[in-house]
């Protein structure tokens, strides 16, 4: 149970990243990449959302990476920290 639960925390540590690193770089509409960037927005948004309507975003924040973006990512390293290297 705890190796399948690892296994999740990854993925969507992953799919976060792209979705992090997409965030960077003008994309077209109609293309793999945006695809990509969707469907990651799709997955991750559950996740960002109630964080970024609780903590203010930074002013002049780069693209879409924010004090949200962070906080959840720290965390993602947490659970593995915790769950993932016992």
């Amino acid at each position: 149970m705890v190796r399948i639960l690892c296994i999740l925390i990854r993925a969507f540590e992953f799919i976060f990243l792209v979705r992090m690193v997409l965030s960077f770089f003008p994309i077209k509409d109609q293309t793999l990449a945006a695809s990509a960037r969707q469907l990651s927005l799709v997955i991750t948004d559950p996740v960002v959302a109630p964080i970024r309507r609780v903590v203010p975003p930074l002013p002049g924040a780069m693209a879409g990476f924010g004090i949200a973006e962070l906080l959840v990512l720290i965390g993602l390293q947490l659970l593995d920290a915790i769950i993932c290297r016992l």
